[in-house]
């Protein structure tokens, strides 16, 4: 009989010992920074992925940008030399644009 006390008061103490042992460790019992660290480094991570896709959406534009340009420049010049959607420049078309070409230099 004596003996099944003596376990329980054992037992009271050790539980007892554990509670202040975490109360005392200073760790919570959610470990709300350790949560609160990962997640920091986690949205460092996504803003830097992010900035990173920015900058190519950035360079995308400024390509197709410089693209259009370029197809609009020789849209012109093939309205200048009388090339149409089909066919070839007859002579004359040719010996035309040869004449403005050398007269703006």
């Amino acid at each position: 009989m004596f003996s099944k006390i003596k376990k329980y008061v054992i037992g009271f103490f050790v539980l007892l010992g554990g509670i202040l042992f975490a109360f005392l460790s200073g760790k919570s019992a959610g470990r709300k920074k350790e949560k609160l660290g990962g997640l920091k480094d986690k949205i460092k991570e996504t803003d830097k992925f992010i900035k990173k896709t920015e900058k190519a959406k950035q360079k995308v534009k400024k390509s197709l940008k410089n693209k259009k340009k370029s197809v609009e420049e020789i849209r012109k010049q093939r309205e200048e030399f009388g090339v149409h959607d089909r066919g070839t420049p007859s002579s004359k078309d040719v010996n035309d644009f040869l004449k403005k070409y050398t007269e703006k230099k």
